[in-house]
């Protein structure tokens, strides 16, 4: 397996040796104790890092011989012997400002660490430098570039796309713990991004051993399984916005990284439940959100069309507004009593008629090849059944659903739903009132009408109070913070 070592590296990524402890570099000269290491290659050698660590920080360095160590990298390193990882090249980022730009810049701790890696029996080992000369990190002046400027983005993309492009590994680790606010994160997203589909990537922490009681090595921690807190944060208010505007699959989508986390489940099956809604798969039996459920086939598909049109799905809107029409006919036959006609049900597509029927009945059903009847839901049989059903603001939504609007749909279902069909689309559903103007379908009294007609009270409501209930399900104080 190939495995790619990728490092981001600071000011505490090389310390200086004294005896059996180590010490950092001032930070307020790092630059110019970096030029000296430089300088003076034949005066040091690298030796592992002690446990212990001396206070203050070294403002100079010793005269003659002496030692430095690479704690951090130390402890990436026993990671990956621990974990039974052999790494196969290495990308190291680091900074090359000139000292009297950056006089806290640790200049040389890339090549320190190169030399370690190699020294460890890495040969394939890259150092890019993302800034050098007199350059900065972020420019303030123009808003793209106030926390990292776009070239330098370019910089660090290139370097580990040229990696990944090169080596193909099947793992990743990561560790950019080291360095300047920001180029860590964005590091490691942009691994993320570029790791071929099925690669592993491992993000990795590096805690400082001498914090801890007692105290220790320096101790790298796998981020992959264990997600930070404000990974919670961010994908919950991403998902929220994403079902805000009716993208309910995308939302699913968004939180797929979290979804086998226990803590995280709390919520996440929230959307996991709204994905299955949007695609019409069936609910989980642990879903509690009862709208999601509704005995009502037409009000699961009135809030469907809502969100389409919230989700600008035209298409599926103008499918679904059809449908809505259908599920309300079949809620209704659902409840009809057929007895009193002396026809015997067997089924929802299978129904015996008296020996004698009527005219009217057989124009209600359409005969089965079984000799069995099914209910005739084509035109002719649904205009035969509404006088039959009596629910006037069914009949109100069908007389809405005129010839034109109805093929809409087998446009959406047969053709390519262009963008000059489906603004036509739209103009047609808006003057039969079956869509407003800002394109709305539960707003419009055709709608609300069949809703409470079938026995839901303000329908006009329905999607929002489904939004406003996920919302407090994902914005809710957690159980670990209460």
């Amino acid at each position: 397996m190939t495995t790619l070592l990728v490092l981001t590296v600071g000011q505490s990524d090389v310390q200086l040796v004294e005896g059996e402890m180590r010490r950092e570099l001032a930070k307020r000269n790092c630059a110019s104790l970096h030029d000296e290491i430089e300088r003076r290659a034949d005066d040091w050698q690298l030796v592992d890092s002690p446990v212990r660590k001396l206070k203050p920080d070294a403002d100079s360095l010793p005269e003659g011989n002496f030692a430095l160590c690479t704690p951090k990298l130390e402890a990436v390193l026993r990671y990956l012997v621990d974990n039974d990882i052999t790494a196969t090249a290495a990308l190291i980022l680091e900074t090359r400002r000139d000292a009297q730009a950056a006089s806290e810049e640790p200049r040389f701790v890339g090549t320190i660490l190169a030399r370690r890696l190699r020294k460890r029996g890495l040969a394939d080992v890259h150092q890019i430098a993302f800034l050098t000369g007199q350059e900065r990190l972020e420019d303030r002046n123009h808003p793209r570039d106030a926390i990292i400027r776009r070239e330098v983005v370019g910089r660090i993309d290139g370097a580990v796309r040229s990696c990944i492009s090169r080596l193909r590994p099947a793992r990743v680790i990561v560790s950019a713990t080291g360095g300047m606010p920001g180029v860590g994160t964005l590091v490691e997203e942009i691994v993320r991004l570029l790791a071929a589909p099925g690669a592993s990537v491992d993000l990795l922490e590096v805690a400082d051993g001498t914090k801890a009681n007692p105290l220790t090595e320096d101790h790298a921690v796998s981020r992959h399984r264990v997600p930070e807190p404000s990974a919670s944060y961010q994908a919950r208010r991403h998902a929220l916005e994403l079902v805000g505007k009716g993208s309910l699959l995308a939302a699913w989508g968004a939180v797929q990284h979290l979804i086998d986390d226990d803590m995280e489940r709390r919520w996440t099956c929230v959307i996991e439940w709204l994905a299955a809604f949007a695609a019409s798969l069936p609910i989980p039996d642990d879903c509690d959100i009862e709208l999601l459920k509704h005995k009502r086939m037409a009000v699961r598909c009135a809030i469907r069309v809502e969100l389409a049109l919230r989700a600008r799905d035209i298409p599926r809107a103008v499918y679904g507004t059809v449908a809505f029409f259908e599920a309300a006919f079949w809620d209704w036959l659902r409840e009809y009593d057929f007895g009193a006609e002396g026809i015997t049900r067997i089924s929802d597509t299978a129904y015996q008629l008296p020996a004698s029927p009527s005219a009217d009945q057989t124009q209600r059903f359409r005969p089965n090849t079984n000799g069995t009847r099914r209910i005739n839901d084509f035109d002719r049989g649904i205009r035969a059944w509404l006088p039959v059903l009596n629910r006037p603001h069914l009949e109100a939504f069908w007389d809405a659903l005129a010839d034109d609007v109805r093929n809409l749909r087998h446009d959406v279902a047969h053709n390519e739903p262009t963008s000059d069909l489906m603004n036509d689309a739209r103009n047609r559903m808006a003057q039969a009132g079956l869509w407003s103007a800002e394109g709305q379908f539960l707003t419009q009294a055709l709608t609300t009408n069949v809703l409470m007609e079938l026995g839901s009270a303000e329908p006009a409501n329905i999607c929002e109070n489904l939004l406003t209930l996920v919302r407090s399900r994902l914005v809710d104080e957690p159980d670990y913070v209460a």
